[in-house]
């Protein structure tokens, strides 16, 4: 009897994931379109096919695929970085081309070439996103020129020269005729920072005075990974622009910028962690003490905004002079005191929120004296400048070696994409001869390390192949005049570029308007749409059957290692602040920022590998909220740990010392627990009783938890709440089994 609901249910948990697909498929990404890198990817790819027609070159179209492939690969940054990363691709295109050519002379080392050649450039990806980039251009160079074979071996380097060709005119017109200033990506990377941290100030101010119960939660759940993930790109982009360039001025004041955005942060992480726990607002004759903190939070706010302003124009600009802090807030604090409105509970948080506030008014001090001094001679770099020195360069095999085992993502979808698209070159020499390689360049630009986004891609291909050949279709059908068509060609090319950044599926589209109006152009034959909508429908089958069934690992085995690794970096956070205590002193800032950084990637990572969970076809939808509460209370269990390491002492009696190391090693070895049952799949052991652990509810001849609470109620109270997220993460972690694939 119950087989029709169990299958009813099935159908609506089908439908509703289609849904989500077909909206992920159309979804726009909330940035603007690139113009800019539009038309110069559009130049770089016109002019080469211009003058190779008009010349009546040979090589006509490998100048417009090194042209158009080169400029593809500038993301901006220093001169040094662009000119390496460009001349790096439009090397490994040009041998692809050669090579690819001389194999495709000689069909029985097509498939051996394909196999080794696209599986070394695959693995290409240990080396980062941007070699990922250039290793699929080399691959698709490769079989490009495997499709169009030359009739000799010298022809075959012909080949490469013309792509070595296109490739300079991209770097001449990126580097030289339209050139990038190299310290503005980096200053605008800096500045991004701070106006997500004028974001986050804003949402704590309107919600300091509101009653809704959730809307801290919601305010970290926003900012907190959103702005950690803003940090970690100005820092990847700022030692990509300083890097060989050996000055010592304004790369140096963008680093202390950056640290100070980065402490900003922290500061206000730690305000809005104790900002939460107060209770109700205070009413009476003075007023509640609240408002001035929101008042403060918006001028912070403003501080912040002036601070994008001034990193972005870089130019001579007088210094603002911000007049908040935390000395409102006292003399609130003093006027409750006063009439007796306060516990002492309350007045120890009320205290350290305006201690905290004015910490939080010097480390913007030091931003805005950083900022004003940016375009000045280069003098010696403040203290945090040097914490902030570039890492050592580790050997070049390190991330090959690292990566030789089945257990590596990188190495898997290497041997996924190599033996793939082996196969799909078989297919296209025997089935589809005619524009074959569009099959398997298909297959090389759908396939992603993860099912989810190779899912995705996948549909966002076909369907922007299909349109934007049905477009083609109906374009050729009534313009065929060639200078028309190339004027067109221009303009679908800079939009295929421009559009990347916002959806993926319109740069297939018009992607595909181009290179099939192109092809038809230079063959004379108008009906190749339908040929690259064929081919693209059997590239796209071919790269979902291989990452469906070669040494393919879903999100579902994956998740729970990232989030294990979120609560043992929360764990490795704690242990900076223990290792204090039983000294006596504060948190070393070196290992707290080191615990902190490695935190908030290893958070970012478990939120990645979450959404890629829900992006699978064949996720499970049922119980997601335990997974979704183990996520979000790892960020507030590290919130409260960045308010406990905020305090610049602790009571350092022999009783308080024992309370807090009892403490730290029940929380240490329940951290590790939870970890090590998350990743294997148990359920974690009972949690210890913290309040009888530290003694806050143990009676004593002075009262209850005297040992503690007579000398630290402050402390007190931040432990017992750092206690009760342990225990929302152990809860959650009980229940998470079911929604677990």
């Amino acid at each position: 009897m119950a087989r029709p609901e169990a299958l009813a249910y099935g159908g609506r948990v089908i439908r509703r994931q289609w849904l989500d697909h077909a909206r992920a498929v159309a979804r726009f990404a909330p940035v603007r379109p690139a113009v800019k890198a539009g038309l110069r990817a559009a130049l770089a790819f016109i002019v080469p096919t211009v003058v190779g027609t008009a010349l009546h070159l040979p090589g006509a179209l490998w100048l417009a695929v090194g042209g158009f492939n080169t400029s593809f690969v500038d993301k901006g940054g220093s001169y040094h970085a662009r000119f390496r990363a460009m001349g790096g691709t439009a090397l490994a295109a040009a041998l692809s081309a050669v090579l690819g050519g001389l194999a495709g002379m000689h069909p029985l080392l097509a498939i051996p070439a394909t196999l080794l050649w696209v599986t070394a450039w695959s693995f290409a990806g240990v080396y980062g996103a941007a070699a990922n980039l250039t290793g699929n251009i080399a691959a698709t160079t490769f079989v490009i020129a495997l499709g169009l074979p030359p009739d000799s071996a010298p022809a075959a380097l012909e080949s490469g020269l013309a792509v070595l060709g296109g490739s300079a005119w991209a770097m001449l017109l990126s580097l030289v005729l339209w050139p990038i200033r190299p310290y503005r990506p980096a200053r605008k990377a800096v500045a991004a920072c701070f106006d997500a941290v004028a974001d986050y100030a804003e949402g704590m101010s309107r919600t300091v005075q509101g009653a809704r119960e959730d809307a801290w939660q919601a305010l970290i759940q926003e900012q907190h990974g959103r702005i950690r993930e803003q940090l970690e790109l100005a820092r990847t982009t700022l030692a990509a622009t300083r890097q060989g360039r050996g000055e010592r001025g304004r790369g140096e004041r963008l680093l202390v910028l950056l640290e100070a955005a980065d402490a900003m942060f922290m500061g206000l992480i730690a305000l809005g962690e104790q900002l939460e726990s107060l209770g109700p607002p205070v009413s009476g004759p003075v007023g509640d003490p609240r408002a001035a903190v929101a008042v403060a939070l918006l001028d912070c706010a403003n501080t912040a905004r002036d601070l994008v302003r001034l990193v972005e124009q870089e130019g001579r600009s007088r210094r603002p002079q911000p007049e908040w802090d935390g000395r409102a807030l006292r003399d609130a604090l003093g006027d409750l005191d006063a009439r007796g409105l306060l516990t002492r509970l309350e007045r120890a948080r009320l205290s350290d929120i305006a201690r905290l506030l004015t910490e939080l008014r010097e480390r913007a001090d030091v931003a805005l004296d950083t900022a004003c001094r940016l375009p000045g001679p280069p003098t010696q770099a403040p203290p945090p400048a040097r914490a902030l020195a570039e890492e050592t360069h580790a050997s070049l095999l390190d991330p090959v070696r690292a990566h030789l085992t089945l257990d590596s993502e990188v190495l898997r979808h290497a041997l996924r994409v190599g033996l793939t698209t082996t196969v799909a070159v078989y297919v296209a020499s025997v089935f589809r001869p005619n524009h074959g390689y569009w099959v398997t360049i298909t297959v090389l630009t759908i396939m992603q390390p993860y099912t989810g986004p190779t899912f995705l891609k996948a549909l966002q291909r076909v369907l922007g192949t299909v349109v934007g050949g049905l477009l083609a279709i109906a374009v050729a059908s009534w313009l065929q005049d060639p200078r028309a068509l190339m004027g067109l060609v221009f303009c679908t090319a800079a939009l295929c570029v421009s559009l990347i950044p916002l959806n993926y599926g319109l740069y297939t589209l018009f992607a595909t308007l181009t290179f099939v109006l192109l092809a038809e152009l230079g063959s004379g034959d108008w009906t190749l749409a339908t040929v690259r909508i064929v081919n693209t429908l059997i590239g796209g089958a071919l790269a979902l059957a291989g990452t469906f069934f070669l040494w393919q690992r879903s999100e579902g085995q994956r998740f729970p290692a990232q989030l294990a690794d979120a609560l043992r970096a929360d764990r490795e956070f704690f242990d900076v602040l223990a290792r204090a205590w039983r000294r006596g002193g504060p948190p070393d800032a070196t290992a707290l920022g080191a615990a902190r950084r490695k935190l908030g990637l290893a958070t970012i990572n478990a939120e990645t590998s979450f959404q890629r969970l829900l992006s699978e076809p064949r996720w499970r939808t049922e119980a997601v909220e335990p997974l979704m509460t183990l996520l979000a209370f790892t960020r507030r269990f590290a919130a409260v740990c960045t308010l406990l390491a905020s305090r610049r002492s602790v009571p350092s009696t022999p009783a308080v010392g024992e309370a807090l190391a009892r403490f730290a090693r029940a929380m240490d070895a329940s951290l590790e627990d939870l970890a090590d049952a998350v990743l294997h799949g148990r359920q974690p052991r009972p949690l210890p009783a913290f309040d009888v652990l530290i003694g806050w509810n143990v009676p004593t001849p002075d009262g209850p938890g005297a040992a503690l609470g007579a000398e630290a109620p402050l402390l007190q109270a931040q432990l017992e709440r750092l206690a009760r997220q342990l225990s929302v993460l152990h809860t959650a972690a009980t229940r998470r089994l079911e929604a677990l694939p």
